[in-house]
């Protein structure tokens, strides 16, 4: 028989409390979240909440490569193929279904650590980022890199990179570029920095104090646990990769519309490795995509989280209706010929109908995410 795609255990601390503990387990997809790991890790919450000897939740990951480097997106791509440009009932749980998990661990009620090691992207982001405390390693790797397949930074990325540091979580949403530790602890979008193999330390720790039922206190006591941790491995974070090219950064996404916006991206012709990736990332991008990434980022700025993930589900879908997500995933994941044929090929391309075609409601009735 095969393991489950979540295995759960418990550190027990000293008084009786317990942490829990949900290990995401498909190592050889490099834990790639999926419609069975999002139900499995919802179906405990509704007992982690009810149960007072709980009180916390570890998310980590199986190996040590990733912590979940996207969605399981092959079923998604099936699902796209049998269902055209017809309405996708598959697609549409999909989304929703992982939408309301990301939903649920922004809000949880106890503590939430996160344990980003290894790969940190797309799906495994909305998860990741629903920590209240996001550990990274010095293995980590974040990025959100959906304009390659042609999707968006969704599973919340339209809020968690509004929140980022400057006009850095946009430019990561349009180049899909990759980070490090330094940079997500600089631009806000992890907390603690603790080295991998330092996990179980990290769990004795925590198991080693006494913890009462007052979830607040428990998660002012928690941060002061990992902030301290965190002082004695300060000098094992990695050199940064983004600080030193903020102030670019800052003036290229500082343009008056996307058009402006891509154009200095593209401009630009140094021989920084790092910015010679996410330029040739946003350059090979499906145009809707980064529209997308972008509009969704305007229009998020003063939206309220649940607002956020039913504006994404109207945009996901939209890219599974149209063609864009299964041309993308055919070209990088099914058939790998790296050779995507976007439609539009351009962003000049993209007429105001196509836009606002890809962010009009796909279903009739109320929003799958009304009741969030």
């Amino acid at each position: 028989m095969s393991e489950p795609a979540v295995l759960f255990n418990e550190k027990v601390c000293n008084g009786g409390k317990k942490i829990a503990i949900a290990t995401l387990n498909a190592e050889k997809s490099l834990n790639s979240l999926s419609l069975e790991m999002v139900d499995l890790i919802a179906a405990q919450a509704d007992k982690w909440e009810q149960d007072d000897d709980i009180i916390a939740i570890l998310i980590d990951s199986a190996g040590d490569r990733a912590f979940a480097a996207g969605g399981d997106i092959r079923m998604l791509y099936e699902s796209m193929v049998e269902s055209g440009a017809s309405y996708n009932a598959y697609a549409t749980d999909f989304f929703s279904r992982e939408y309301r998990l990301d939903y649920r661990l922004h809000n949880f009620p106890k503590p939430v650590i996160t344990w980003g090691n290894g790969f940190v992207m797309g799906g495994g982001m909305g998860v990741f980022q629903g920590g209240d405390f996001r550990i990274v390693t010095e293995n980590t790797r974040i990025a959100m890199p959906e304009i390659g397949v042609g999707l968006f930074p969704d599973v919340g990325g339209t809020w968690f990179l509004n929140q980022a540091r400057g006009n850095t979580g946009l430019f990561l949403g349009l180049t899909g570029a990759q980070i490090n530790a330094s940079d997500a602890i600089y631009i806000g979008l992890a907390d603690v920095f603790i080295p991998h193999g330092e996990k179980n330390a990290m769990l004795d720790a925590l198991a080693a104090k006494d913890w009462s039922e007052n979830a607040g206190a428990n998660r002012e006591q928690m941060g002061e646990i990992l902030a301290n941790l965190q002082e004695q491995y300060v000098d094992r974070l990695p050199a940064e990769q983004l600080k030193s090219h903020e102030q670019w950064i800052e003036d290229v996404c500082a343009g008056d519309n996307l058009e402006a916006i891509s154009a200095a991206i593209c401009a630009y012709n140094g021989d920084d490795k790092w910015l010679n990736r996410a330029v040739a990332s946003h350059k090979a991008g499906c145009p809707v995509s980064i529209y997308l990434a972008y509009e969704l980022n305007r229009r998020g700025k003063n939206l309220a989280l649940a607002d956020v993930f039913r504006l994404e589900l109207i945009a996901a879908l939209n890219c599974s209706k149209y063609g864009v997500f299964q041309e993308g995933v055919r070209a990088q994941i099914i058939e790998k010929d790296n050779a995507p044929k976007f439609r539009p090929p351009t962003l000049a391309e993209l007429t105001p109908e196509i836009r606002e075609q890809y962010l009009s409601p796909p279903w009739d009735g109320e929003h799958p995410l009304a009741d969030l």
